[in-house]
């Protein structure tokens, strides 16, 4: 920084903020405490700059920009660019001449790539390069076949049989994405085939008989013996079950009851059902159990067990022990486990490799080592030009910051452009046009029921909006600040129209409001506002009760009367069908109903009564006492004094309301909307009136126009009051 030249803080409502200007002033951010910037992270959602420029400074990769990634990037750019005033134009090319290749080794790399790439545009005499022409030689490497990610589709193999060994290697072991969107194999996945290979076939051969042999430890039966040790596996609990009773038999011979299904569970077994049937079948002994321990190979086993059992002798019973054996021993049974345990052994130890479905022959086939050696070298060809690739990248990293580094820090170290007319904060999405007013401050929301919680601790009258373009995609939502007027036209439904930051128009819709003070006379009438709600909310109450005891009266009226009505055609018929006769004491009971319903009648006219009395009289009352109070009103003295207290009372509510509401009104903060939108932000962002004026105006009549004051509405109104009077049918023409 130039000797001399001190930093300037310029004062936005109660907060300084530093003024960055010039190239010193960037400079001068790198020794400025934390403590003074405006905010010192804040989330790359919902910003108006170039997503890959967001991403290039996000060095952590957790989508938030703390204040470190900023100094970085300044240290950076002042590092490989010369200091020069289009660092604050705003400006999307970057002249040669300013990349520092004298200074900085990376300087002088990146204006070789430069050059190298208005070469291969033909256009090396330009003293320019743009992000486009970047971004293209970047996008044209991507979908070459050599793009440094060090990846190889099996698209750019020219060789057949190294492009088949690709793919299967892709389908037996998977793939990696190249940076073009195909899918290939990298060193990895060849490393991966050629260990697990050499494993599994180390393994397979101790399993192959050699030429001349008939069989080895592991394969007894030469290549019958897999098939055979099936046939042991699918028996062998079974008949280990069985010796196993046979042992307990010899041991215990009173066990030999109890292997036997008692009376209780035969009879609770279901003979129709086939399923129940097997099942038992399944979990009864192979055959009976003996202390002998002799387990027989004829139709004398567990019929479920028979096939199996049948398997057994004809296939290994017989080739070890003969074919005249009927039943064999437990001694016999364990030489035939004996007989396989080699094979048992070298079958659990199969590595489990994912390459096994090649087939051996295949494998055997690509641990040639020309096959890896063929892709490996395509490998090495790839990467040689990531270097290239990674430069390219920094190129366009460094015309990014060129280009947008100065905007940013304006928006993140100190805040001027939130209190510009002329211009708009990164953060702000656009202008919104609703209801005959203009609100100019808006921010996106991602999770609108968080944001909500926050924002409602800013004292600022929010409307949140779904913004929804022509594409399905182009949908989101923005908080606005209403900041001047009244909220009287707000409802959630209600339209308006929006434009974003680059003019694009918009449909806007109104899904949530969280209410605050918007104005000084606004929040003067809000507590008499909540009064004459609670009061007319309690009148409603009263109403309904009144109407509800009215209705059921009424009901229970006419019930009554109907009841009586009943009752008298009841005793009219009886009068009629019998003679007139000493009444008897059984007929005495009928009377009574009838009188009782007839003093219920009575009751309720007569409570009807006194309660119209009492009214009356209490209406009277009320009215004695206002009157009695207007002769007292009469006294000057007591009219004096009454006015005086009703003033006193006015005054001081007044000023409390007054006071509270302005109070409120400059307690607002801007900065706790931008805290709910990930924001970190130091200090408060009080919303003064200059910026509540700025947020938020109606729409005026152009500037030039004039006014026809004239009332065109009321003609119109006496022309329909002449043609009723005279019985003219009023009716718009149709065309």
């Amino acid at each position: 920084m130039i000797k001399g030249k001190k930093p300037i803080f310029d004062k936005y409502g109660s907060n300084y903020h530093l003024r960055i200007s010039t190239i010193n002033d960037l400079e001068y951010i790198l020794d400025l405490p934390d403590g003074r910037w405006a905010a010192t992270s804040c989330p790359v959602f919902g910003l108006n700059v170039d997503s890959d420029f967001l991403k290039f400074l996000d060095t952590g990769g957790n989508g938030r920009i703390i204040s470190d990634d900023i100094r970085n990037a300044i240290r950076w750019l002042f590092k490989c660019l010369k200091p020069s005033e289009t660092w604050m134009n705003h400006q999307p090319n970057l002249p040669i001449e300013l990349i520092n290749n004298v200074d900085d080794p990376e300087g002088k790399i990146l204006k070789d790539v430069a050059e190298l790439v208005l070469g291969n545009l033909n256009v090396s005499d330009a003293q320019e390069i743009t992000l486009s022409q970047v971004r293209n030689r970047q996008k044209i490497m991507a979908q070459a076949d050599y793009n440094g990610d060090g990846v190889i589709p099996p698209e750019v193999v020219d060789d057949s049989e190294s492009k088949k060994f690709v793919q299967d290697l892709m389908a037996s072991i998977g793939n990696i994405p190249d940076i073009s969107g195909l899918k290939g194999v990298n060193e990895g996945i060849l490393d991966q085939f050629k260990k697990e290979a050499n494993v599994y076939i180390e393994w397979y051969d101790k399993g192959i008989i050699p030429e001349g042999q008939n069989e080895t430890p592991v394969m007894p039966f030469s290549s019958e013996t897999p098939g055979m040790f099936k046939i042991i596996s699918s028996i062998r609990d079974k008949v280990d079950q069985f010796f196993a009773q046979c042992t307990l038999i010899r041991l215990e011979p009173r066990t030999s009851n109890l292997m036997k299904s008692r009376d209780d569970e035969l009879a609770k077994l279901d003979y129709r059902d086939r399923w129940v049937i097997l099942e038992y079948l399944q979990n009864a002994p192979l055959a009976e159990p003996n202390p002998d321990g002799i387990l027989p190979l004829d139709n004398s086993v567990n019929e479920f067990y028979h096939n199996s059992i049948n398997s057994l002798r004809e296939n290994i019973i017989t080739k070890m022990f003969g074919e005249e054996i009927t039943f064999i021993t437990e001694s016999q049974w364990r030489q035939v486990i004996a007989k396989f345990e080699p094979y048992e052994v070298w079958l659990k130890s199969k590595p489990n490799v994912t390459i096994e479905s090649l087939g051996i022959d295949k494998l055997r086939a690509y641990l040639n080592p020309n096959y890896d050696m063929n892709i490996r070298t395509l490998i090495i060809n790839d990467k040689a030009v990531a270097d290239e690739i990674k430069q390219l990248q920094n190129l366009e990293k460094l015309i990014l910051y060129h280009q947008w580094l100065f905007e940013f820090v304006n928006n993140y170290v100190s805040l001027p452009y939130l209190f510009d007319v002329d211009t708009h904060a990164i953060f702000e999405m656009g202008r919104l046009i609703l209801g005959g007013r203009e609100f100019t401050f808006s921010i996106q929301v991602e999770n609108r029921a968080v944001h909500s919680v926050l924002a409602k601790n800013s004292g600022i009258y929010l409307l949140y909006l779904q913004i929804t373009g022509v594409m399905p995609e182009e949908k989101f939502e923005i908080a606005i600040a209403v900041t001047r007027g009244s909220a009287k036209d707000f409802y959630v439904g209600k339209r308006g129209v929006f434009f974003t930051m680059s003019g694009k128009e918009m449909d806007a819709q109104i899904v949530q409001i969280v209410e605050n003070p918007i104005s000084l006379w606004d929040s003067i009438k809000e507590p008499f506002r909540v009064v004459y709600g609670m009061i007319g909310s309690r009148f409603s109450q009263i109403a309904t009760t009144i109407q509800k005891e009215a209705e059921k009266g009424i009901s229970t009226s006419a019930s009554d009367q109907q009841a009586i009505q009943t009752q008298f055609r009841d005793v009219q018929v009886s009068s009629q069908s019998v003679p007139v006769t000493t009444p008897t004491p059984a007929a005495i009971p009928a009377t009574p109903v009838v009188k009782q319903d007839g003093a219920r009648s009575s009751s309720n006219t007569r409570d009807l009564m006194i309660g119209t009395g009492l009214l009356v009289a209490g209406l009277g009352t009320a009215l004695k006492f206002v009157v009695d109070a207007a002769k007292q009103l009469t006294q000057p003295n007591t009219l004096k004094v009454l006015l005086i207290m009703i003033g006193i009372f006015i005054i001081i509510s007044v000023s409390t309301t007054t006071f509270t509401a302005w109070r409120r009104l400059r307690q607002r903060d801007l900065g706790v909307l931008l805290q709910a939108s990930g924001w970190s932000i130091n200090r408060r962002i009080r919303l003064i009136r200059p910026m509540a004026r700025i947020f938020c105006r109606n729409t005026r009549i152009p500037k030039g126009a004039s006014k026809h004051r004239k009332e065109l509405l009321k003609p119109l109104e006496r022309l329909v009051s002449k043609r009723e009077k005279s019985g003219i049918k009023i009716s718009k023409k149709i065309s």
